[in-house]
């Protein structure tokens, strides 16, 4: 008896040391996906020369600048776009910019306006998989978030674990890849139209209301920027490009309100930042190329009128491209009747579970309703749909058809999300699902 408890005892105490060796020590397994670009974007933000102009906030600052024009607008400047992704939390990127300014620096925040970005929301499964390989960066965050990143460490060393035993490290298609990055730390990859049905995605409106803004959120905002002003900086928030389509609220209000929030001044008006759908490309912040030389130039001009600067802006306003559709490939619908659904636009969102999907074990998203694709599913769509245990996806591309935020709110927490074979990881990584990936089969 003493013997096998000696070996129980080993086997407890090595576990979480063999955990220790996936993580920290193999070989960076996720350097090749959307968030393996934060390290070269941290490196980028200690190494670049000075003065500069630091573009902080998410993915719509990654889709929505071009640094090369800005360069050439301000040639005394190098720019730095700081900006990832949303699902990381704004906080996190505060935090790795946190100390890394300097005199001279013109530093501009401008984070997505919708409730996730403009709280300290955090995301400590996304986090580990940006920092995969560069661990080091876990020393600038706050102590605060080290049990949630603690929780998810097990579950982010077995999986790197299994990509390395495979040979086979994630590496999604398309946009979302660290390989969509130039050296300033703008996406480059072909972003030629609007991909949304009906031009807009209808799980994330656009907030231009008071409640949207966490105070806690702000109080840590207004340290951030201090501490960047002792440094030498001059700090200043803008808004990001905002679909006009899924718009709530009054640009001046909210405005207004934000200003009495703010220790720091606010860049340009943001009505100039409220953009037609048709300079988008696959999200309501997110831009196509040419809204990109758009935003750029509003960019620029409202930098110089803040400077003093009465230069003229070599940009040119580009030519608005047509609105595009994604087409939805044919499946089965058989399950339609266990949804509601609603029309939006060009497409149908589904909003809950009728009363014959209620007792159902498994449940197939179909791919049409009424005729229209179905390309979204709302926030806490199946809550309290109790037998539910797992939720089909047809398409092998995880943009077909995106979540809200709460997709799983009032279900089971081990309802699984089965998707094609071979899509798993496509999934996991993606902008839109990959806050579900522990759900993911």
């Amino acid at each position: 008896m003493k013997k096998l408890l000696l070996q129980l005892l080993a086997l407890l105490l090595a576990g979480p040391a063999f955990l220790l060796g996936c993580g920290f020590g193999l070989p960076a397994q996720y350097d090749e996906s959307f968030l393996g670009e934060l390290s070269d974007k941290c490196a980028l933000l200690e190494q670049s020369p000075s003065p500069r102009i630091i573009l902080v906030g998410g993915s719509s600052l990654a889709f929505g600048v071009d640094s090369a024009l800005l360069e050439q607008e301000f040639p005394g400047y190098t720019v730095v776009n700081f900006g990832l992704y949303a699902a990381l939390g704004t906080q996190l990127m505060l935090e790795l910019s946190d100390g890394q300014f300097r005199e001279g620096d013109i530093v501009i925040l401008s984070p997505e306006q919708q409730a996730q970005t403009l709280s300290c929301y955090f995301n400590a499964e996304a986090a580990w998989q940006a920092l995969d390989g560069d661990f080091a960066l876990l020393a600038r965050l706050d102590s605060s978030h080290f049990g949630a990143l603690l929780g998810q460490f097990p579950y982010f060393a077995a999986r790197k674990l299994n990509y390395f035993l495979r040979g086979e490290k994630p590496v999604p298609e398309g946009v979302y890849r660290h390989a969509s990055f130039d050296s300033r730390g703008d996406v480059r990859a072909d972003t030629p139209a609007n991909i949304m049905p009906g031009g807009w995605d209808q799980n994330t409106p656009v907030l231009l209301e008071p409640g949207v803004l966490d105070a806690e959120f702000v109080e840590f905002v207004n340290t951030w920027a201090a501490r960047a002003a002792e440094q030498g900086a001059q700090v200043y928030y803008r808004f990001c490009p905002m679909n006009a389509a899924a718009v709530q609220g009054d640009p001046d209000t909210y405005y207004d309100f934000l200003r009495g929030q703010l220790d720091f001044p606010i860049l340009g008006d943001p009505n100039a930042c409220v953009l037609d759908p048709a300079w988008f490309y696959d999200t309501n912040f997110h831009l196509n190329s040419a809204g990109r030389q758009l935003n750029t130039r509003t960019l620029v001009r409202d930098l110089k009128a803040q400077l003093g600067d009465t230069s003229k802006t070599g940009i040119p306003i580009p030519a608005m491209p047509e609105l595009a559709t994604a087409e939805t490939a044919a499946g089965d619908d058989s399950d339609a009747a266990c949804f509601t659904f609603e029309q939006r636009g060009g497409a149908a969102v589904l909003t809950g579970v009728a009363e014959e999907g209620r007792g159902r074990k498994t449940l197939t998203v179909p791919t049409h309703w009424q005729g229209l694709p179905v390309t979204a599913i709302a926030d806490g769509a199946f809550a309290g749909c109790d037998a539910l245990r797992a939720i089909r996806l047809q398409s092998a591309d995880p943009t077909a058809c995106v979540p809200g935020q709460g997709l799983l709110d009032g279900c089971a927490a081990d309802v699984s999300i089965l998707v094609p074979d071979g899509a798993a990881d496509d999934y996991k990584l993606s902008y839109f699902w990959s806050g579900y990936a522990a759900n993911i089969r």
